[in-house]
């Protein structure tokens, strides 16, 4: 695709993300979440060959379900008082948490770099605010959601050893406490969602710099400056301390208003997904030990390396 053509169509994905953030009738959320699918499909033909085609309809099918439901939903609003728990539902079925990701998987498999990363943090933002949008009462009841998709996005990983399929079950666990920082309130959400971006942006930056598809070819990888980025990144996104992503985390626990056994349930997904997050990380760890070079200096800007780890604290300072 040519580079004016992406341009529009980054444009028309921001504009309409925007359109829904700022806006508080249901009709326009709508066409924003309308244009948004719009303008992301053709981001998808990178190559233009038939295996992005069926990705493309494979991402089509359960984004018009969700926004059919969704609308379908809000003009039933005047006549019955239960609709926005279908809404809550649709936005979930967008977002691809468990048990509705199904679709998910699959279209990241099929997906070029860029649209991959994209799929995994830009086109979560306007559906999980929609959902912050909600009565709290409705986001109460879809707290199970939170749960499963936590625990699911560990078990999925368990048994992965592509990258991009590791990353997208960590996207659904990380869904899952997503959901679960909307009962706590808005801050704590962005606070949140602005972590992840921020280190799958890292995450996205190293890997642009090798054709590496599975975690144990980062052996043969020799660019030791990405190695550290990606090791700290996928240890960020694990959770673990003392890096950015255990406090998120950390402050989701400590505000989200879930009980006992939708704490235990995050937190038991977290620790499943640490084991695949861990394995992930540890060879470019083994690389960087046997290596006895310096650093070299591959390119690579670490300017999102730097933000995924700072700029959050300061949101954190701000917002509590």
């Amino acid at each position: 695709m040519k580079s004016p053509y992406k341009a529009l169509f980054m444009a028309l994905m921001v504009s309409s993300t925007l359109m829904v953030l700022s806006s508080s009738n249901w009709l326009v959320m709508w066409m924003g979440l309308e244009i948004n699918m719009m303008g992301f499909i053709p981001l998808m033909f990178m190559r233009e060959t038939p295996n992005e085609s069926e990705t493309a309809v494979k991402y089509l099918i359960p984004q018009s379900m969700g926004s059919t439901i969704f609308i379908a939903a809000a003009m039933l609003a005047t006549f019955l008082d239960s609709t926005q728990l279908l809404m809550a539902i649709a936005m979930c079925l967008k977002l691809g948490a468990a048990p509705l990701h199904l679709w998910f998987p699959p279209v990241m498999f099929g997906l070029e770099l860029a649209p991959a990363f994209i799929l995994l943090t830009w086109q979560k933002i306007a559906p999980i605010f929609i959902i912050n949008a909600l009565d709290q009462n409705v986001t109460n009841k879809i707290i199970l959601i939170a749960s499963v998709s936590a625990i699911w996005g560990g078990i999925g990983g368990l048994n992965q050893t592509d990258i991009r399929s590791l990353l997208t079950y960590s996207s659904i666990a990380h869904t899952g406490w997503m959901i679960a920082s909307i009962t706590a309130n808005t801050q704590t959400l962005l606070v949140y969602i602005t972590t992840y971006v921020l280190i799958n942006l890292s995450i996205y930056q190293a890997l642009t710099k090798t054709p590496t598809k599975f975690h144990s070819q980062l052996f043969s990888w020799n660019q030791n400056k990405n190695l550290l980025i990606l090791t700290v990144s996928i240890l960020s996104l694990a959770g673990l301390p003392p890096f950015t992503g255990f406090i998120m985390k950390l402050l989701v626990i400590y505000t989200a208003k879930a009980s006992i056994l939708t704490i235990t349930s995050l937190i038991l997904g977290a620790l499943i997904s640490l084991f695949f997050y861990l394995s992930l990380a540890f060879s470019p760890i083994l690389k960087l030990a046997k290596s006895r070079t310096k650093l070299q200096d591959s390119g690579g800007s670490p300017i999102f390396f730097a933000l995924s780890q700072i700029l959050p604290l300061s949101f954190l300072l701000f917002f509590i």
